[in-house]
C-alpha cells in the first residue's frame, strides 16, 4: 500500500530480493515460538521448584525473542528504495531515511574488492547496521545482497548507505540521471538527510538511559524475587504465616501456595508502574522518573515482605 503511494507521488520503488531473508526471519521466529510454547506446557505439569522458574523463564525469553525476529522479518520484506525528483528514501519496518538527491556525491558499484562486512542486524538475505567496506570505510547496510556485486554505495558527506537494488546499474543511472536534471536552485528548501519513525519507534524510552536502567532494575528484581520464592518453595511448611499487609493478615496461617501471591502481586504492581511510566513520558518525564523509581522501591519491598514470610515459616 505504501509503495504504490510513493509511486502516485512520482517516486520509482525498488524492492530488493528480500525472500531469503525475510524466510529466514519467519523461520527463526517460528522455531522460537514453538520451543517457548514446548517448554511452558512441558513445565506446567512439574512441582513449584527453582527448576520449574527456570523453565518458565526461559519461555519467558523465547516468546519475546519470537516476537523480535518476526518483526525483523517484517523488517526484511517491507524494505524498499524509493527514488524521486527530491532523493532517496529508503523505508525498512518502522523507519525511513531520506537522503536528499544534492547531497548525493557518488554512486558506486559494489566490487568483491570492497569485501563488505555488515554488522548489526545481519543473516543470509538481511544485513541491516553499521559495517564496513574496504575504501569506503564505516557503512549503513540496508541491504539483502548475497555477493559484493548486487551493491550500490550511495556516498554522502555526512555517510555512505549499501543499497541492493535489483538492478544495480539501472538504479544508478535513474539516481543519476534525476541529478542531472535537478535545476540549479533545487537544493533550496529541500530539507537535509533525515531519519523519520513511527509512533512506537519515536517513543522516548529508546533514547532515554536513565529510564531504561531502572525498568531493567525494576524487571529483574522482580525476576529474581519468583526465583527466589520458586528455590525455597519446596521447603516451606504446609502452613504459614504471610506477614506482609498487601497480600496477607499479620496473625493468619495460609496455605503454602499462598506465598506465591507475593511475587504475583508485585508483578501486577510493576507492569502498572511501567505502563503508566511509558505514558507520562511523553510529556512529564519527571513524573515517569518517579513512576519507575517507584517500581524498584516496591519490588524491594516485596522481597522483605518474601524473606519475612520464609524466616517465619
Amino acid at each position: 500500500m505504501h509503495a504504490l503511494l510513493l509511486q502516485s507521488q512520482g517516486l520509482t520503488v525498488e524492492r530488493p530480493a528480500r525472500t531469503t531473508g525475510t524466510l529466514i526471519g519467519v523461520g527463526a521466529s517460528a522455531l522460537a515460538l514453538l520451543l517457548g510454547i514446548a517448554l511452558l506446557i512441558k513445565a506446567l505439569d512439574w512441582p513449584v521448584s527453582f527448576p520449574q522458574f527456570l523453565a518458565f523463564f526461559g519461555a519467558g525469553l523465547l516468546l519475546p525473542l519470537s516476537l523480535l525476529f518476526a518483526f525483523w522479518a517484517y523488517g526484511c520484506y517491507s524494505l524498499r528504495y524509493a527514488v524521486g525528483q527530491t532523493g532517496l528514501t529508503v523505508g525498512w519496518g518502522t523507519m525511513r531515511h531520506f537522503i536528499p538527491l544534492h547531497s548525493i556525491e557518488k554512486l558506486i558499484p559494489g566490487r568483491g574488492e570492497q569485501r563488505p562486512r555488515p554488522g548489526g542486524l545481519s543473516w543470509w538475505g538481511c544485513h541491516i547496521g553499521r559495517g564496513q567496506a574496504d575504501g569506503l570505510g564505516s557503512v549503513l547496510f540496508f541491504s539483502t545482497h548475497r555477493a559484493p556485486e548486487e551493491l550500490v554505495y550511495v556516498q554522502t558527506a555526512g555517510a555512505v548507505y549499501a543499497l541492493s537494488p535489483p538492478d544495480p546499474e539501472r538504479f544508478i543511472a535513474a539516481a543519476q540521471r534525476l541529478q542531472r536534471a535537478q535545476p540549479a536552485d533545487a537544493q533550496m528548501g529541500v530539507q537535509a538527510s533525515t531519519v523519520s519513525r513511527n509512533l512506537i519507534a519515536r517513543h522516548p524510552i529508546w533514547v532515554d538511559g536513565a529510564a531504561q536502567a531502572l525498568a531493567i532494575a525494576s524487571i529483574a528484581i522482580n525476576l529474581a524475587l519468583w526465583g527466589f520464592v520458586f528455590a525455597v518453595y519446596p521447603h516451606l511448611s504446609d502452613q504459614i504465616t504471610i506477614e506482609f499487609p498487601p497480600v496477607g493478615d499479620i496473625t493468619t496461617l495460609a496455605s503454602r501456595s499462598d506465598i506465591l501471591r507475593i511475587p504475583a502481586t508485585a508483578s501486577a504492581i510493576l507492569g502498572t508502574n511501567l505502563v503508566a511510566a511509558l505514558a507520562f513520558q511523553w510529556r512529564e518525564r519527571a513524573a515517569a522518573y518517579l513512576l519507575l523509581g517507584g517500581a524498584v522501591f516496591l519490588q524491594l519491598l516485596f522481597w522483605v515482605g518474601a524473606l519475612v514470610t520464609v524466616l517465619n515459616a
